[in-house]
């Protein structure tokens, strides 16, 4: 598609701005089941999104065909204009004076073949069933890879282009010992092929699983609690809208006007880095073409900033923030944080439990979509993980309730671990020992 020529024949027509936003991508899914390959999909997308300002009104039309007519489109956007009846200010963001590079990597993912990857994931279930014997069943073993490119060209001379890539695998262990039965899944999302290790992915998975084993009760008290990295991400993830712009705008989160104010530990940094050093998301821009940058969201405590898109910007009379993406590839743009994550400390996972006389260290929290309030801060989660006693692990725990408020849990820190972990969905935590939170077992 031409892009130039039908920014040109709109705004020949009376649009005062225009954009085409165009999202394309590869995906590869390789899956097994009891060693046979049961699924192979390859999906292309290429999605354009052309969106004009016309009357005041801003006019939005999605497609796929490439070739669609250009009088059609225009024409389209018109009438969509026309039934607009809100009166809400709309911009096309004319460009950022500058934006940053994000260094290549050599993925190789197109270098090894479709057989090397089916090839790959065999191995990793080969690898867990001969790990140990309680290893009775492995429901789930994929192969994924994504290749991405955005481009977005406007009306004011704007036309920058991004692309990611990346692989991995899913995998998933269920191990029982007389009448217990445990489950567990490694995800394994890399940036580079030669980063899958086959062993290393199973062995991970199987020893989740089995660690589970014969877990029981704890007596229902205050506790303090180490929260492991990857389980931190997860209420990380859950209370991130808290620091969200569009959730101000529509008074869902308790932070509102409160910039410049401590609202943590001071031991406690949030940061917000879309251009993170080998993280699997990494954006120069967003998706409103708005340049990304690295910002204190809080610092030693202190609430710096909400993270704003174009819109949530202009309502709070600032800047954005670089945080305006769509929420599918043609979707409204929404506020996001992109590599969202606690700053570390100095303290090991090892030194935090050797440092607990009793408490628990929690593996997983689960059901927070239901048991998570972010405008208040309160959650309440199943949890599971491990009984600290004498500063040494003594056995496995189930089915008890972890519950607290974020913003009062993060002023309560005791110990922040080393071992910062960043998802591929773009949050991060190191693993956290909080002085004491409620826990509901027997």
């Amino acid at each position: 598609m031409n892009f130039q020529r039908l920014i040109e024949k709109a705004i020949k027509v009376g649009f005062s701005a225009v954009e085409v936003f165009n999202n394309s991508s590869e995906e590869i899914m390789v899956s097994l089941f009891n060693g046979n390959v049961d699924k192979n999909e390859i999906k292309n997308s290429n999605v354009f999104s052309v969106r004009g300002i016309y009357n005041g009104k801003m006019a939005y039309i999605t497609f796929e065909n490439e070739e669609e007519d250009v009088d059609y489109i225009i024409n389209k956007l018109k009438e969509n204009a026309s039934i607009i009846t809100t009166v809400e200010e709309f911009e096309i963001f004319a460009g950022s004076k500058e934006y940053p590079a994000i260094e290549e990597i050599e993925d190789a993912f197109d270098k090894v073949t479709l057989s090397e990857k089916i090839k790959l994931i065999k191995e990793v279930e080969e690898t867990a069933r001969g790990l140990d014997s309680r290893v009775v069943f492995l429901p789930y073993c994929r192969y994924i890879e994504e290749k991405k490119s955005t481009r977005i060209v406007n009306s004011y001379g704007l036309d920058v282009k991004k692309t990611s890539n990346y692989g991995g695998v899913i995998f998933q262990v269920i191990a029982k010992e007389n009448q217990d039965t445990q489950s567990a899944f490694e995800i394994k999302i890399v940036l580079n092929y030669k980063d899958l290790n086959a062993k290393q992915i199973a062995t991970k998975a199987v020893e989740k699983a089995l660690s589970k084993l014969n877990a029981s009760l704890v007596d229902s008290k205050i506790y303090p609690v180490i929260i492991e990295n990857e389980a931190m991400c997860d209420l990380l993830n859950g209370f991130s809208s808290m620091f969200s712009g569009e959730a101000a705008i529509k008074k869902l989160t308790s932070l509102i006007g409160k910039e410049g104010q401590k609202i943590m530990d001071e031991s406690i940094s949030i940061i917000d880095d879309p251009l993170l050093d080998k993280a699997i998301n990494r954006q120069p821009f967003d998706d409103e073409g708005v340049a990304c940058y690295k910002k204190n969201v809080v610092e030693k405590g202190v609430f710096k900033t909400m993270l704003h898109n174009l819109k949530t910007a202009k309502y709070f009379k600032t800047t954005s923030t670089g945080n305006g993406f769509k929420a599918g590839s043609a979707g409204a743009i929404s506020v996001s944080g992109v590599n969202l994550y606690i700053t570390p400390g100095d303290k090991s996972k090892d030194e935090m439990i050797s440092n607990t006389e009793e408490g628990l260290l929690i593996t997983e929290l689960a059901g927070l979509h239901a048991g998570l309030n972010p405008i208040s801060g309160d959650f309440s989660a199943q949890s599971s993980g491990y009984l600290i006693k004498s500063g040494k692990i003594v056995k496995p725990i189930n089915l008890v309730v972890v519950s607290g408020n974020f913003l009062k849990m993060m002023s309560e820190i005791e110990t922040l671990g080393s071992d910062l972990f960043v998802s591929y969905e773009g949050i991060g935590s190191p693993s956290i020992k909080f002085k004491g939170l409620p826990v509901s077992g027997k």
